[in-house]
């Protein structure tokens, strides 16, 4: 084949990739509709849309003052999600997240030709690797899609950048930077390990030729010290906030492994809708009594019998150290997916630092590329004329697979049902939908055995066998994939009138409470109706709700709420105070003291201490939002005149819920020296200004008292009276306290979170490192 029509199959294979990886909705390749599912409405959308806003006014923001009474607000300095200062609308913002999809297949492709592949190969290394059941669940998961796209990159370049060394070395640090700017350091760490053990064992018997084993390892180290460097800020702030959230101080064993893969999924490797349809995850879902917390992490893992029994036909006859590599990190990945079940999940969470991560279903990510890159070597050796009848038997097992949960299925629905315990409606779901998609499976399997057949019998050529085998692969992993990450119109996102008409954002210092829904007994039986596009109506009521970060668009700021990341400062969500979540009316103390002059809630509540304002009936849903308003909330911001003595900070958190306790002159410490700073009677205070990361009062007492703020205290918080620096204690376990002297003063709080310089110097550092090594060798070569 001549230089020319080989660069105009690799150019075809390119764009056939790119619309290859939008075939599972073809729509979204125009901002014009939103992604809603799951964390993409519940945090992901919200807080890119915030962090947008705020860089728009020229700031950039650390803390995030509408969610528990304050929380760090994580940096994200992934380079794409800084274009949503141009563009926060959530039609843009889902638009930038499809084009990740793209960029994953472009990503794999490149992988895979450097890996040796033919244009082919990769094609179908990269269809796999794109649309395949993981990573089209990573969507909705925002910053997994990020990482996913990136990590075929990092694979890339740390090979290249130790072998080669020179600008690859830089190249490999950009990739990382890259990566960890998404901070979903699970899947960029696997990325970084397959990465570095195909760079550093290398088969020479493969014509994997290179540098001494040193000289290689060195040049990988130094392109990992440089990227991790280059996205210093990042790192470094997480790393300085994390030892103040519960993610930090680490999950209990039961948490940590929660979000495990039950070994009765891992049949979805071979029938994606093997626990309900995915296009409609709540309305037909009978899964929920498989998973512990009813829904699995990842919704798909998909990958079909073509794409199985192409990775056992390129397992078989990849270089031998690369099959080891592959084949152990798919073995582990999913012996780790599996959590406590399987027993390694156990042993590892035992290690140090390791029980700051949870979910053991995210090893599932190192499963899915290599199963990419074997199925892409499967079909260069098909597409050789070889290994044929390896392919067939492999499709023959995954056919008789998919036949077998087909048949017993249609056949034995009520014996399933019976051991699983199913009530009424799931069985029905399962009945109506299980057999035919296996079924359908099944016939995708004989295909490809046919296909086989045709090619040991010399009816057919192997290299157009292989190629219809990897349109067959794009088809069905598109098929699969359809529905699984709807879009709907932005209006999802629009608040009622009713709500909106309770200027919510602007309260006087006053917070809101919204009942988490998961309490809420009329929502979770409007959800068990399982209606038609249950899943469009939920986003939408809940975005009524106001619920985090549900609220942040809006600027209404929350208390009291549900910690779903972990990563919240601790003291400031339900949990600790040991009072019923289930029943709102017994940590009323909990949101005075968090200054909630609010209640919004989808079941009414009887207490003589609220009034009800409004209710607001939710379109689709039936549902009715009510408004409370709850009588004498306590000031957001006061002049403490006595100050109490607490032993621990749980007690000073708890001390505020004393019956003898005055919310308009009391504060509690946990220095004893801070019970000397008080001698004023009175004393009042007026807010001059509040934004996120630096608040503005005017301060005014008879005496010595304590500037207190109802907000959340953290390391990095600091303080000036009149322009000087102010010692700021924790006061009440978790809020901010200023001492004040005698008279009118202006105070200022400001956030400036830890590793915030350290993080920058590092970063400017390692980007003068990099980009060194650019010009020098750029230098180097016109010398030449």
């Amino acid at each position: 084949m001549t230089p020319a029509r080989q660069r105009l199959q690799s150019g075809l294979c390119v764009v056939g990739l790119c619309v290859v990886a939008l075939l599972p909705d073809p729509g979204a390749a125009l901002p014009q509709w939103t992604y809603y599912f799951r964390d993409i409405s519940l945090s992901f959308l919200p807080l890119r849309q915030f962090q947008a806003g705020e860089l728009a006014a020229g700031r950039l923001t650390f803390w995030n003052p509408y969610v528990h009474e304050g929380e760090f607000m994580l940096p994200s300095f992934y380079p794409l999600d800084l274009l949503h200062v141009l563009d926060a609308s959530p039609q843009f913002v889902s638009w930038l997240l499809t084009l990740h999809l793209p960029l994953a297949a472009l990503g794999a492709y490149a992988l895979g030709r450097a890996r040796g592949m033919s244009p082919l190969g990769a094609f179908v290394c990269g269809t796999v690797y794109s649309i395949g059941g993981f990573a089209l669940s990573t969507l909705n998961l925002y910053v997994f899609l990020q990482a996913l796209a990136v990590a075929p990159f990092v694979v890339l370049t740390c090979e290249r950048a130790a072998a080669r060394g020179g600008r690859w070395i830089a190249g490999a640090a950009l990739a990382l930077a890259a990566g960890l700017t998404t901070l979903a350091l699970e899947i960029v760490g696997q990325a970084v390990v397959l990465g570095a053990l195909l760079a550093l064992w290398r088969d020479a018997r493969a014509g994997e030729s290179g540098p001494s084993a040193g000289t290689a390892a060195a040049r990988l180290v130094a392109a990992l010290m440089l990227g991790v460097g280059l996205a210093g800020v990042p790192v470094a702030i997480t790393l300085g906030v994390l030892p103040e959230t519960q993610r930090g101080t680490g999950f209990a064993a039961d948490e940590a492994g929660g979000l495990a893969l039950p070994p009765l999924a891992l049949f979805q490797f071979l029938v994606p809708n093997l626990f309900g349809a995915l296009a409609r995850p709540i309305e037909t879902w009978w899964g929920g009594v498989v998973f512990r917390d009813g829904t699995p992490y990842f919704l798909s893992i998909y990958l079909g019998v073509l794409v199985l029994a192409l990775a056992v036909a390129g397992g078989a006859r990849a270089p031998r150290r690369e099959r080891i590599l592959l084949v152990g990190a798919a073995a582990l990945g999913a012996w780790l997916a599996l959590g406590p079940t399987g027993g390694l999940w156990t042993l590892l969470h035992d290690l140090p630092l390791a029980n700051v991560f949870r979910t053991p279903s995210k090893a599932l990510y190192i499963v899915h590329l290599a199963a990419a890159l074997l199925a892409g070597r499967g079909a260069d050796r098909l597409a050789a004329g070889e290994g044929w009848a390896l392919f067939s038997v492999a499709s023959a097992i995954g056919l008789l697979v998919a036949g077998t949960i087909a048949a017993a299925s249609w056949l034995a629905t009520d014996h399933i049902a019976g051991l699983l315990q199913l009530e009424a409606a799931a069985r029905e779901e399962l009945a109506a939908i299980l057999p035919g998609d296996a079924a359908r499976c099944a016939v995708i399997g004989l295909l490809g055995l046919g296909l086989a057949v045709a090619v040991m019998q010399s009816r057919l050529r192997p290299q157009l066998a292989a190629m219809l085998l990897a349109l067959t692969v794009a088809v069905d992993l598109a098929r699969a994939g359809a529905g699984l990450n709807r879009q709907a119109s932005p209006l999802v996102f629009h608040l009622l009138p009713e709500i909106a008409g309770e200027r919510l954002h602007n309260l006087g210092g006053g917070r809101v409470f919204a009942v988490p829904v998961s309490f809420s007994r009329n929502f979770l039986a409007w959800l068990n109706t399982r209606q038609t596009d249950s899943d469009q109506s939920m986003t939408y009521a809940m975005r009524q709700q106001l619920e985090p970060y549900n609220n942040l668009p809006y600027r209404v700021e929350t208390a009291g709420s549900q910690d779903r990341t972990r990563l919240t400062p601790l003291l400031t969500a339900l949990g600790w105070t040991g009072y019923d979540t289930r029943d709102v009316t017994q940590f009323l103390p909990l949101l005075r003291h968090a200054a909630v002059s609010r209640i919004l809630s989808f079941d009414p509540i009887e207490h003589q201490e609220l009034r009800l304002r409004r209710t607001a009936t939710v379109g689709l849903t039936g549902l009715t939002l009510h408004v409370y308003e709850l009588n004498r909330p306590w000031p957001r911001v006061l002049v403490a005149c006595r100050a109490q003595r607490a032993s621990t900070r749980l007690e000073a958190a708890r001390a505020p819920h004393a019956a003898a306790w005055d919310p308009n002159r009391d504060v509690a410490f946990e220095d004893a020296v801070a019970l000397h700073g008080t001698g004023c009677s009175t004393g009042r205070v007026r807010t001059v200004s509040l934004l996120p990361g630096e608040e503005r009062y005017d301060a005014e007492s008879d005496g010595a008292g304590w500037l207190v703020v109802r907000s959340t205290h953290a390391r990095g918080w600091r303080a000036t009276v009149d322009g000087q620096p102010a010692a700021l204690l924790r006061a009440d376990g978790r809020h901010r306290a200023v001492a004040i002297p005698a008279g009118r003063h202006a105070v200022t709080l400001r956030y400036e979170p830890p590793g915030l310089l350290p993080g920058a110097a590092l970063a400017l550092l390692c980007g003068g490192a990099v980009l060194w090594i650019l010009v020098r060798r750029r230098k180097r070569t016109q010398g030449r």
